[in-house]
């Protein structure tokens, strides 16, 4: 017992330190499962032979807490079908029964190293608790002990769901399959009969197992809260620097303010002939900068005649603007059609326009095209969302 003791003490020694190794990835969470399966009733005396043996359906209950990325504890409610045999130990009898139980889980994987995101989790568990076998045929109710030993693996399947497998073993006394094995010891002298051997209730599940908690959500927020204080570092490092070059940049303009008053008259000249190319450059740049809408019919990407007039003022800014450039985005009525026609029809629309403008000579790397479908209301009339709309600058 001792050296039972001392195995567990070894165990949560090593989860606590393993929780050490990465704390802003791991936070306390709850989590409860679900499954089902089968199991398979044995006994010292009772051959492990029978098909019949297996019990469907078992189904099991857990809510569990893990403490560090390692260990855990879990409550455990499983059942609700067992078989005994009769009194001829070959017949196979069914009954009902309830078994409540604490585990302690082990993430064998995270012993080694903390991943909050890995894909594959096996994990070990060791729990005890107790057992009651409702009343069946001639057979009376009875509350034992229950030993349990297993594993199993987690496959993450989200943030919020893993799939998980489990194999366990449930160490019974014998009375809960009602067959007493009449197992003495101390010689033919003493003849003390032994008071329990224990059966076995093996059991295979699979379930769901949602990860109520708030460790994923924490977790994200540490590894945000990490990348935030990092950033305000780098931020920090950065302006110190850009205060240091400022630094530098005055003095050395200081050193050189006689030589820049020397330069004065020239570099007023200098900017006032700038001053005057960019007042002229802007001036340019206003009168190619237009805007013209092109209109379509409900359902109708083809160009009207009436908006041919504005297809030609694009033209004569684009050829007058040789550097010019046009972006052409379609549109299409979201209270018409639906979003995969009217993304269909939006770019019908602008490929149209920016084709007449290829017809007309406009190089084709001079024309940008877009379409947004009904993504983007232009305005609050129905019939003006039926657009092209056409910038050139």
């Amino acid at each position: 017992m001792k050296k039972l003791f001392s195995i567990i003490a070894l165990a949560l020694l090593v989860t606590f330190a393993a929780g050490a190794q990465d704390e802003k990835t791991f936070y306390p969470g709850f989590y409860l499962g679900i499954q089902g399966g089968a199991n398979y009733t044995t006994s010292n005396e009772w051959a492990i032979s029978h098909w019949d043996h297996i019990n469907l359906p078992n189904v099991a209950l857990n809510f569990g807490y893990d403490f560090t990325p390692v260990f855990g504890l879990r409550a455990n409610l499983s059942g609700p079908f067992a078989n005994f045999p009769g009194a001829d130990h070959a017949t196979i009898n069914k009954f009902n029964y309830a078994q409540a139980a604490v585990d302690a889980t082990f993430d064998i994987c995270n012993i080694f190293k903390v991943n909050a995101h890995r894909l594959l989790n096996p994990y070990l568990f060791l729990g005890a608790g107790a057992n009651y076998r409702f009343a069946a045929n001639d057979q009376p109710a009875y509350l034992g002990p229950v030993v349990r030993l297993g594993g199993g693996m987690d496959i993450r399947l989200s943030n919020l769901v893993d799939l998980s497998f489990e194999l366990l073993d449930n160490g019974l006394n014998n009375k809960f399959n009602t067959l007493d094995d009449n197992e003495f010891f101390g010689g033919e002298i003493l003849m003390w009969k032994r008071p329990f051997r224990w059966d076995d209730n093996f059991a295979a599940l699979v379930g769901l197992k949602f990860n109520i908690g708030a460790n994923k959500a924490r977790k994200a927020a540490a590894v945000a809260a990490a990348e935030a204080a990092a950033a305000a570092e780098a931020a920090r490092l950065a302006a110190e620097e850009a205060a240091r070059r400022e630094a530098e940049r005055l003095a050395a303009e200081q050193a050189e303010a006689e030589r820049l008053a020397a330069e004065k008259a020239e570099q007023e000249r200098l900017a006032a002939e700038k001053a005057e190319a960019e007042r002229l450059a802007a001036e340019r740049a206003a009168a190619r900068s237009i805007t013209e809408n092109v209109y379509f019919l409900l359902d109708r990407t083809n160009i009207r005649k009436s908006e041919q007039e504005k297809i030609d003022h694009i033209i004569a800014v684009m050829n007058e603007y040789p550097e010019a450039v046009v972006v052409i985005g379609g549109h299409a009525d979201k209270e018409t059609g639906n979003a995969k026609h009217n993304m269909k029809l939006s770019e019908g629309r602008a490929d149209n326009v920016a084709k007449a403008l290829k017809d007309a000579g406009i190089a084709e790397d001079r024309i940008t095209v877009e379409y947004y479908g009904d993504t983007q209301r232009v305005s609050d009339v129905r019939e003006e969302n039926r657009v092209s709309v056409c910038v050139t600058k």
